[in-house]
């Protein structure tokens, strides 16, 4: 083991690889065989410095990750809005950002976007890239990747593009996703039965309506992003959005 700045690439020896650093930025390296010999992997620090360049375009920074509730680098506008999605989807117990280099027996290198464990104990591999920018040796490098997670046991995810309502209708959701909109007990069971008796958003905004406009709306969006009451995100969201609470 030996401490660096970043994971340089080397040969691969023959066999798929997977390295990664620890919090003192110590290499750690493993072959990637099976599901056993990857049990170890825990990435901490992200493998890979994002460049900076003249000219770049201002999208990196960090994502507020509700499941963490930590930041995590994003290197792109469409890394962001993606992190947001499967913050949405799954509940995430631990990401790193660009957090380990896979060196494929068939010499190509590459370092995925994400790695996201969930509370389910499921282990995702989150690449990002727009489909109108991938050549054919992205295509390549993706299938790759997928192989080894096959094979080991986890689950990789491609996102390569993303609908504009898509992106509204999460931001919507994600300004309530902290904790600090959560509804107490009492409150959560009266939002989600009055829910299930309200087919139409437009409906149980009604239906929860108090003296003070709009007063449990936070509660009801905060349980829209926890999936307590789900939607389909990919169509624009109105009164009339159809609505599926919790049973």
């Amino acid at each position: 083991m030996s401490s660096r700045k970043s994971i340089s690439r080397t040969p691969s020896a023959g066999h798929d690889r997977i390295e990664w650093f620890d919090t003192k930025r110590r290499v750690h390296r493993v072959r990637a065989d099976d599901a056993a010999s990857v049990a170890d992997v825990r990435p901490e620090v992200m493998a890979r410095r994002p460049g900076k360049w003249f000219g770049q375009d201002a999208s990196q920074g960090h994502y507020w990750c509700a499941g963490t509730q930590t930041s995590v680098w994003h290197e792109s506008r469409m890394e962001l809005v993606s992190m947001m999605l499967f913050d949405h989807l799954f509940d995430i117990i631990a990401v790193v950002a660009q957090p380990m280099l896979l060196t494929f027996a068939a010499g190509r290198h590459h370092t995925p976007d994400y790695l996201i464990d969930t509370a389910q104990g499921e282990r995702i591999v989150l690449d990002v890239h727009s489909d109108d920018m991938t050549a054919d040796e992205d295509v390549e490098l993706f299938e790759l990747t997928r192989v080894l997670c096959e094979r080991v046991g986890w689950r990789f995810e491609l996102i390569d593009r993303i609908s504009r309502v898509t992106h509204w209708n999460l931001e919507m959701m994600a300004r309530y996703a902290h904790s600090r909109y959560a509804p107490d007990d009492v409150t959560r069971a009266r939002i989600l039965r009055v829910a299930r008796m309200s087919p139409t958003f437009g409906e149980l905004r009604r239906a929860l309506a108090t003296p003070r406009p709009g007063e449990h709306l936070p509660a009801v969006f905060h349980l829209m992003w926890n999936r307590a009451i789900r939607f389909d995100v990919e169509r624009p969201f109105t009164d009339r959005t159809r609505l599926h609470a919790a049973v």
